[in-house]
């Protein structure tokens, strides 16, 4: 068997050590302030959450009302279509009627 020999390439970083507070007063006043932090974040993200939902909201309806006058739209064209295909039906007509039988 052979041994390995790992090579470091890195230099250890730097580890900062944190003083855990001593009193449960300090420790309390500390967890307190997280939970507070913690909060105002919730907060700040269930606000950002409703005014998203208002941008879609209002998105979603500028659609429904596009897609109203899109179908608006189609109906007066396909009027329009019955219309012209009843008036070249009737010219068709006319022109058999003129036109010499022979």
């Amino acid at each position: 068997m052979s041994a390995s020999t790992i090579t470091l390439t890195e230099e250890p970083k730097a580890v900062e050590v944190f003083a855990f507070p001593q009193r449960p007063q300090d420790r309390l006043r500390i967890a307190l302030h997280k939970l507070d932090e913690a909060l105002r974040a919730q907060a700040r993200a269930t606000s950002d959450f409703r005014s998203a939902m208002g941008e879609l909201k209002s998105k979603v309806g500028g659609m429904q009302d596009g897609m109203a006058t899109y179908r608006d739209a189609l109906d007066r064209t396909a009027t329009e279509i019955d219309r012209a295909v009843k008036k070249a039906k009737e010219l068709q007509e006319t022109a058999r009627r003129m036109a010499p039988h022979g």
